[in-house]
């Protein structure tokens, strides 16, 4: 993405990155968490596709709820709980008539 052609950039960009995390996290010991988690979010905001999400409410509500189940049980409990709840829904939903 970095528009790099070859390996050695691979090499270059692990040097960076752990030059940059040896050095510079212990700059964020004194960070408050909400300070923290305001980054995190702004970093994190953009990968939502709520479009997405409306395609799939007009093409099949089932999906829909599924997906709405997924997303919030990501965000509330966690990664597992959410695909748990995704596939439960989905399971239980494919047999409804």
């Amino acid at each position: 993405m970095a528009g790099c052609e070859t390996a050695v950039s691979n090499i270059v960009m692990s040097v960076v990155v752990f030059l940059t995390l040896q050095f510079l996290t212990p700059l964020f010991k004194y960070t408050p968490n909400a300070i923290l988690a305001t980054i995190i979010i702004s970093a994190v905001i953009n990968l939502v596709d709520y479009k997405a999400a409306i395609l799939i409410w007009k093409i099949d509500k089932f999906d829909f709820v599924a997906c709405m189940g997924a997303f919030f049980g990501v965000v509330f409990a966690s990664v597992e709980i959410g695909l748990l709840i995704a596939v439960s829904t989905k399971t239980l939903l494919s047999y409804a008539p």
